[in-house]
């Protein structure tokens, strides 16, 4: 009884109200919540200490930035904040305020990001690719799917179109998903073979694609998630797209310190540990999940991890909002 007087009494500020409410949206570092809020920094501190004091929130460090997120574990204190959350009025004027703020940073955040990705289209920037062992990385992948072969694939933040080249053989059609024009661009030219005319890319966001419920047997996300504000929309998508037996392949860097990555290569996260991303699969319907790391080529580049899972439909969460 007295946790969950200690969470009500928690609740019961409108401040720690404001943040839990925009933690529900997305994990957020303290300046980015500074700003949504137009609160102390001292203040804001104060108050997620306390959420987090109370097992309400975590807190992920990686290197001088410290994301801040609503607990993924489902325990009766966080029940009754989800419960709190979903009775804020709609249309109270400081909650929406604080959706309008964040919006304005979400924006910030992509024209940095679609900036960078036009100058990697262009040829004017690089992306962090050349710290991967491209060759083993590609044999590592196909070895992941064995002698399966697959009648849709499904390459969400297609980039390039470095996956759907490398897996054409294995897939009866194939579509990529991105949303930058610019990538969409070099991704057509490194398809315009005619051995992928059965590949095919187009505009979207990754996260709320226009293809329909259940229809790829293979779902791909390679060096995708560290750019994304939410990486569980990604894996909530993709869980939407995948028929019963389909699988997910996803290729990411595993957790570094190379901070250098968030203004050079445009990353939002750096890296993600095997336990970390292993817990969001198992939590968004995913079982059989498989991790092995590919040893990074020198001391300070990081090492890079494949994960392999398989969708449980008895076990798929309803889509969040």
């Amino acid at each position: 009884m007295e946790s969950i007087a200690r969470i009500l009494k928690l609740l019961g500020h409108p401040d720690r109200l404001r943040i839990l409410r925009l933690l529900q949206a997305e994990e957020l570092t303290v300046s980015e919540l500074v700003a949504v809020l137009k609160l102390s920094q001292p203040r804001v501190t104060q108050y997620i200490k306390s959420l987090e004091d109370a097992g309400i929130i975590d807190r992920l460090r990686e290197g001088s930035w410290v994301f801040s997120r609503l607990c993924m574990d489902e325990s009766p204190s966080l029940s009754i904040v989800k419960s709190v959350l979903d009775t804020l009025p709609l249309n109270d004027p400081t909650l929406a305020a604080d959706l309008q703020r964040l919006a304005q940073v979400r924006s910030n955040r992509a024209a940095q990001a679609n900036q960078f990705f036009a100058d990697v289209a262009n040829n004017r920037g690089q992306l962090s690719h050349e710290f991967l062992p491209q060759a083993t990385v590609e044999a590592a992948i196909t070895a992941e799917l064995g002698a399966r072969h697959f009648d849709l694939m499904v390459d969400l933040g297609t980039g390039s179109g470095r996956m759907l080249a490398l897996l054409a053989s294995r897939v009866r059609s194939g579509i990529g998903i991105d949303l930058s024009p610019d990538m969409l661009r070099v991704a057509r030219y490194t398809l315009s073979d005619e051995q992928f005319g059965h590949l095919s890319v187009q505009q979207s966001d990754l996260a709320q694609t226009p293809l329909g419920e259940g229809v790829a047997d293979l779902v791909t996300l390679h060096q995708v998630l560290h750019h994304l504000d939410r990486p569980v929309d990604a894996v909530q998508e993709a869980s939407r797209l995948l028929t019963p037996e389909g699988l997910l392949l996803i290729v990411d860097f595993a957790e570094h310190d190379r901070e250098d990555f968030r203004d050079q290569f445009a990353h939002r996260r750096l890296g993600f540990s095997p336990e970390e991303l292993s817990a969001l699969l198992a939590a968004h319907g995913f079982d059989s999940v498989q991790c092995q790391t590919i040893a990074k080529q020198h001391d300070d580049h990081p090492d890079l991890l494949i994960w392999r899972a398989k969708r449980t439909p008895s076990r798929i969460p309803e889509r969040l909002t």
